[in-house]
């Protein structure tokens, strides 16, 4: 029974947000298109500076740049979610809590985008987070996901911590929350604490865009949050993080010393190596996109760390490469994850399930949801010709460029294994997508819920399409996109840089070599397909049945990369075997096979376990005497006084 009143709701406030992202994206256009000197300096929409007494926001080029993704990711994740949402609103649940939240965490992310002041920036931060955090828990029937929900609370807050530890020490320096306060006090800062100020920032920020070893709520919360959201937080909310390492660190600390840029180098391989090598090995639908999420950040911190390097060697031009692969991987990534996260969500909701090992043979009974899937996975795989393959081309482009332009040294051995560690990268990519394309969309069904699954909402399977439509259109017509990129690289290009042109010359148009491309590829299949005789059968198994349990798992699919990276992925298993009373003879055959998550099992449950045991001890403190607490109070007035003489 369907409650007309969650539906009309329902349409009611998901089309609100299409209209809202469609306006949005109108309106920025028609005011990027006539340009002006507020794209590179910006213009404040309320003039005082932030001292904690007044919210301010400015907007400039890289603003706008990131308020394109929001209002496109939040357009495409409203879309879904109208046919998404059709499910809770069956089972009578209700979708106040969600929609709420939805606009608020929306409206949260404008704020950190618009922020111009540390006291607007922290406000909007946290607020970010919070509602965030209720998106996550909105399934908090299921335990599994209170416990992901809360992991993502309390992860998120430590951030928090950081992040106002690093704005308020800024603060006790010049007397204000201006970001341009700050950043005219910078040149008078000392390097200890200028190192101070960008480690916070960094763990801060690293934290909430997934880094490692900062990663551990990701997977958690990604892969507990539905469908929408968890597009909405992998393809916008982490590029929030990484946009706030431009404005904060590259814009307001400006030029540090060049161990910031290896600082990014190295965790951005590391991210990217951890998050792969994870997402190859999981059998959960969701959670393998998220660490794949954790990879693609990592690529990201790899971009930027090039371009802190190439501005420390004062190398213009890798660092001009580095910018654009960076903004280019950050919208293709934004389309393909949402995209993947739209298509897992469809498989969920027809299956009831997230396990790779019950699905199979899906494309046969969700076509259009595994055709949109299929044309994600090419994306986020970086084959060519999507748009995937140019940003990490680029990439590669940026960190030759900065090695190739280096004396002998060190930095000239360690730097080209970045892009060693970028090509590891690529090929486990592929491995893992193909695992998770393959073992949910090909063969045959692994479970009756598999068997009985039917093709989602037309609304459901329609915006990955129109997400798939989006990516292909952007190498289709790349001058559009490289338009977009050009408008952030005016705010952060210095000197007499040419923006996107002194880096890839004039952009070409792709359409018409795409376009013959692909009608030789037409002919070429027709005349195969035409060559002679066709003829169907069953596949050949050796004389016996073909069923489910000969197909490879998804556990088997990647068990080499298992074995071989064993102690990165925490992969322990055990092999038993009852041979009868004989060494020949094999009764049956017992395999148990156990992944920790290394970060998790290394560090943190040791280090909460430590904070446990301390507070156990503390609160012996608390014994109930009304004259130990009268003793508590003297001490703490004798050391006030003493600090305060």
């Amino acid at each position: 029974m369907v409650n007309k009143e969650s539906q009309s709701v329902r349409l009611l406030f998901m089309g609100l947000s299409i209209v809202l992202a469609g306006a949005g994206l109108i309106w920025g256009t028609i005011l990027t298109y006539r340009g002006g000197d507020w794209i590179k300096t910006g213009f404040q929409l309320f003039t005082e500076a932030g001292a904690g007494l007044s919210l301010t926001w400015k907007l400039d080029g890289l603003t706008v740049f990131y308020l394109f993704i929001l209002l496109l990711g939040q357009g495409l994740s409203s879309l879904y979610a109208l046919g998404y949402l059709k499910e809770y609103q069956e089972k009578n649940k209700s979708l106040w809590p969600f929609l709420i939240n939805w606009f608020l965490f929306l409206a949260s992310m404008f704020g950190v985008l618009l922020a111009d002041d540390g006291f607007t920036f922290l406000l909007s931060w946290e607020m970010m987070s919070l509602f965030s955090f209720f998106l996550v828990l909105y399934e908090h029937e299921d335990p599994q996901n209170r416990k992901s929900a809360y992991i993502y609370f309390v992860m998120t807050h430590v951030a928090t911590v950081l992040l106002t530890t690093a704005i308020l020490y800024l603060y006790a320096l010049t007397g204000s929350f201006a970001f341009e306060a700050w950043a005219k006090a910078v040149p008078s800062l000392s390097t200890s604490q200028l190192n101070f100020i960008f480690l916070a920032f960094f763990i801060g920020l690293g934290t909430k865009a997934g880094f490692v070893p900062f990663h551990i709520w990701l997977p958690y919360a990604h892969s507990a949050a539905p469908s929408p959201v968890s597009a909405l937080m992998s393809g916008v909310m982490v590029k929030v993080a990484l946009y706030l390492f431009i404005r904060l660190v590259w814009l307001t600390l400006g030029p540090g010393p060049v161990w910031w840029g290896w600082l990014f180098l190295l965790i951005g391989a590391l991210s990217a190596i951890v998050g792969i090598l994870s997402a190859s090995v999981q059998s959960d639908l969701k959670k393998l996109l998220a660490f794949s999420t954790i990879e693609n950040v990592g690529i990201l911190g790899i971009a930027l760390g090039s371009a802190f390097l190439a501005r420390s060697w004062n190398n213009s031009w890798a660092m001009n490469l580095a910018f654009v692969a960076f903004f280019w991987h950050t919208i293709q990534h934004m389309l393909f994850k949402s995209l993947l996260f739209m298509g897992a969500g469809n498989i969920i909701q027809a299956t009831h399930t997230r396990n790779l090992e019950r699905l199979g043979g899906l494309l046969k009974r969700m076509p259009k949801t595994g055709f949109g899937a299929l044309i994600g996975i090419i994306g986020i795989t970086a084959l060519p010709p999507l748009g995937g393959f140019w940003g990490e081309f680029m990439l590669f482009q940026s960190l030759w460029v900065n090695t190739a332009q280096l004396a002998n040294g060190w930095s000239k051995v360690f730097l080209p294994l970045s892009i060693g560690v970028l090509a590891l990268v690529g090929g486990l990519s592929i491995a893992t997508f193909v695992k998770w394309f393959g073992i949910s969309f090909l063969g045959q069904a692994r479970s009756t819920v598999a068997e009985k699954a039917k093709e989602a909402h037309p609304v459901q399977y329609i915006t990955p399409l129109i997400v798939g439509g989006l990516a292909v259109l952007s190498v289709l017509w790349p001058s559009a996109i490289l338009a977009l990129i050009n408008v952030p690289l005016s705010v952060l290009r210095t000197g007499d840089v040419l923006g996107i042109s002194s880096a890839l010359g004039t952009p070409l148009n792709l359409s018409s070599t795409y376009l013959i491309l692909l009608i030789l590829l037409t002919v070429i299949v027709i005349i195969l397909s035409k060559r002679g005789i066709r003829r169907v059968t069953a596949t050949w198994n050796c004389g016996g049945p073909l069923t489910p349990s000969l197909q490879y798992t998804a556990g088997g699919l990647t068990n080499p990369i298992r074995v071989l990276f064993a102690k990165v992925l925490g992969s322990h298993r055990h092999v038993k075997g009852d041979f009868a009373g004989t060494q020949y003879t094999l009764r049956s055959l017992t395999y148990e096979g156990k992944l920790k998550e290394v970060f998790e099992y290394s560090f943190y449950r040791p280090a909460i376990g430590g904070l446990i045991w301390l507070s156990s001890h503390i609160r012996k403190l608390q014994a109930g005497s009304i004259h130990l607490y009268l003793a508590y109070l003297l001490v703490t007035v004798i050391v006030v006084l003493i600090l305060g003489r």
